[in-house]
């Protein structure tokens, strides 16, 4: 069927492309409401359930009355009719409204015959100019050849024989249609009374008929498998990237799941079709598997996730992850610290996670050709989203996954007001100084020869004073005292890099903390201050919350009195909706922290990494007053100790994930905002996949590949590799993986 029909299907994606919407799933289900139940009785009894299990909605109208005049046919992407009569009242309109549909992308399924051969008034008959009309467009030819035989031999296409034991005794109609493109499936022949050979039911790319009888056999047997019939009628040889979650509701799968930008369903128990899906991810209270349709669906190449608890209950120290997950430096180590419930391998299975005591926390066992994933529940949460993740996509045949592909590095809380006070950690390492010659003569020009060093840029969080003041008056004598925090702002603002904002004070922007005039009074000084000294051509485009704290409330004010912010900082170790990558407002975008401090190493380098695996991107903190705070210093390291640290960090990430780019936060906002407001739509065949993105769309965009076969690329390129991971980047609106 099939050069033809994966012709078909790419123009149409590109048709779909240009109306920037794509059809609902959505199916119309057609009868006569004169013909006393019998076509109503058939979509109710056949189709519908047939449809249901394909997670398929639809409507059933009655063709003769208002309802279908006042329906649109092209607000279905199927449309199946069911009729005994041939007569239609206005029956060459019908006909026509169907050529238009089909015209226009849509595919049409006749069971029993078209309907509309002869007009009800007696007059204005449809002939076969109008009827093949309709018929070409399904890719046969008919011509008026009715009559009623008993069949000599009945073949049904073994790809879509529903029962091996059908039986066909009795005499039944039969009607010529030819054959006239190559991608026509004959379903049902049938070699009559007179040795003709009679196609009485067929399926072409957008359409077919079960003509006369041959939807069910003389017992009463459905004769064809109607699922794999829709199936192929609404996915084609294409079908669309998708994945299957079958339990209750979970938040944290539901948010891993929402960031791969994948389509999914989500159902609170098992269809008993799984055609379409790449993996089905099964809650389950137990890893035991008794049931028939996910064991099918293994045996067939599918993969099962199974997302549950376990026999085994112990605290996982660290968990180990190695490159077959995803790329990690060596001896990477989660730290981890909690109780897990997980479940003992199962005989042949293979190790996809451990913990550092050599427990086997994920496995997986090969089914029939698919294969069998367990996972720990204990560990889908927030911070190990990512992993989840990659442990199942890496495991995958082929899988996608788009990512952002940006990472910023702020100096939070710089420039800032300095109190000439003498810090017993700092005069320790460098003797009789002040924290404003810290601040200023040793801190700055450091982090200065960091980002020289390994060409990286810095967003700054100004803060103009520590005050507690949320009342009437604000003023800015902590900055007026602290000349260093005007010289440095003057430099950030002659040099290459982004001024942010972190606020008038340290209070963050909360209703509990201030109240709505008296906030709008501060960020208003704030701005006018700013412009005072920075200059009139300054704006601020990103803002960092105080202590990460932001709430709608505060969010909404802000934006009213700076406009033009479009990245708020938070941080990801949070649990309310401000602590998630998302948009608010028309443009801005918070962006949460992921990684913070100097140390440990391993520490900030796993916190990094798991956020790539989430998203491909990660943001990381660091303050001038670290060295000398004891929670973000706990083990009193020296400032030079400290300064190895961020090395080592800012060394081993750019070792390993060479492919990520470094953004000022402004310019990481413009890259989230789009990643998540223009998802990309990706369909598959067994031999190709096609990206395509909506219009207007910023380049290049970024995606996480797997493949276990060879693959050539159009309309993108291959930016990094490691073991079976690729990182693609998109550069054209549509973009083609050959297989």
């Amino acid at each position: 069927m099939h050069k033809n029909r994966l012709r078909f299907l790419v123009i149409l994606i590109l048709l779909l492309l240009l109306s920037s919407t794509m059809f609902a799933t959505k199916a119309l289900l057609l009868y006569k409401g004169s013909e006393q139940g019998y076509g109503y009785n058939v979509q109710l009894k056949y189709i519908a359930p047939e449809l249901k299990k394909l997670l398929i909605d639809y409507d059933v109208i009655d063709v003769e009355t208002d309802s279908f005049k006042n329906t649109s046919l092209n607000d279905y992407e199927l449309v199946v009719s069911c009729y005994y009569t041939s007569q239609m009242n206005q029956a060459k309109q019908y006909l026509k409204s169907l050529f238009d549909y089909i015209c226009q992308g849509g595919k049409l399924l006749i069971i029993n015959n078209i309907g509309a051969s002869i007009d009800s008034s007696g007059t204005n008959n449809p002939g076969l100019q109008e009827l093949n009309s309709v018929y070409n467009l399904l890719g046969v030819s008919y011509t008026y050849s009715w009559k009623k035989s008993k069949p000599i031999q009945v073949s049904i296409n073994s790809e879509f024989q529903a029962d091996k034991t059908l039986s066909f005794e009795k005499e039944r109609d039969v009607e010529s249609y030819l054959f006239i493109g190559s991608n026509i499936e004959p379903l049902i022949q049938v070699v009559a009374g007179d040795n003709k050979t009679y196609n009485t039911a067929f399926l072409s790319p957008i359409g077919g008929m079960i003509g006369y009888n041959y939807l069910l056999d003389d017992n009463g047997k459905v004769t064809v498998n109607l699922s794999r019939v829709f199936g192929e009628l609404i996915y084609g040889d294409w079908k669309n990237y998708k994945l299957l979650v079958v339990g209750k509701d979970n938040y944290e799968l539901r948010k891993a799941l929402d960031y791969t930008l994948l389509d999914y369903d989500w159902t609170p128990s098992l269809p008993s079709v799984l055609f379409g899906y790449e993996a089905v991810i099964y809650l389950n209270d137990t890893v035991e598997l008794n049931d028939a349709v996910l064991n099918n669906y293994m045996l067939d190449g599918g993969t099962v996730v199974i997302l549950a608890m376990g026999s085994v209950t112990r605290v996982i120290k660290e968990i180990e992850v190695t490159n077959d997950i995803f790329p990690v430096p060596n001896e990477f180590k989660i730290s981890w610290n909690k109780s897990v419930r997980f479940q003992e391998q199962k005989t042949s299975s293979e190790i996809l996670l451990t913990s550092s005591d050599n427990d086997v926390l994920s496995w997986k066992i090969e089914i029939g050709s698919g294969q069998l994933i367990y996972y720990p529940i204990d560990l889908l949460e927030k911070r190990l989203r990512g992993l989840f993740i990659q442990t199942v996509f890496s495991q995958l045949p082929i899988s996608i996954q788009p990512v952002i592909n940006s990472y910023s590095i702020y100096l939070d809380d710089f420039p800032l007001p300095a109190y000439n006070r003498k810090i017993d950690a700092l005069t320790r390492e460098f003797g009789d100084i002040t924290d404003n010659n810290f601040y200023y003569n040793i801190w700055w020009p450091m982090m200065k020869e960091l980002a020289k060093k390994f060409g990286i840029k810095y967003t700054t969080a100004f803060v103009a004073n520590y005050n507690a003041s949320v009342t009437w008056p604000f003023s800015f004598q902590e900055y007026i005292n602290t000349p260093e925090q005007e010289k440095a702002l003057q430099e950030l603002l002659d040099g290459e890099y982004e001024i942010g904002v972190h606020g008038y004070n340290h209070i963050p922007l909360t209703k509990s903390n201030w109240k709505e005039d008296e906030l709008a009074d501060v960020l208003r000084t704030f701005k006018i201050f700013l412009r005072n000294v920075l200059n009139e051509q300054y704006v601020p485009y990103t803002y960092v919350a105080p202590n990460n704290i932001i709430d709608e409330f505060g969010a909404k004010e802000l934006l009213k009195v700076f406009p033009d912010i479009t990245s708020i900082g938070t941080t990801y170790k949070a649990t309310d909706t401000i602590s998630e990558f998302s948009v608010i407002g028309d443009k801005t975008v918070v962006i949460p922290r992921t990684t913070s401090g100097y140390y440990p190493v391993q520490k900030i380098i796993s916190d990094s990494v798991l956020s790539i695996m989430t998203l491909g991107t990660f943001q990381y903190f660091v303050h001038p007053d670290d060295v000398f705070s004891t929670d973000r210093n706990p083990e009193n390291k020296t400032w030079k100790e400290m300064y190895e640290s961020i090395q080592s960090f800012i060394s081993i990430i750019q070792m390993y994930y060479p492919f990520l780019n470094n953004h000022f936060s402004s310019e990481s906002a413009e890259i989230i905002y789009e990643f998540l407001t223009k998802k990309p739509h990706i369909s598959l065949t067994d031999k190709e996949m096609i990206v395509s993105l909506p219009l207007e769309c910023d380049f290049p965009r970024y995606y996480y590949l797997r493949a276990n076969k060879p693959f050539t690329i159009s309309g993108g390129r291959i930016v990094f590799v490691s073991n079976d991971l690729y990182v693609i980047a998109q550069l054209d609106d549509v973009m083609k993986i050959v297989f």
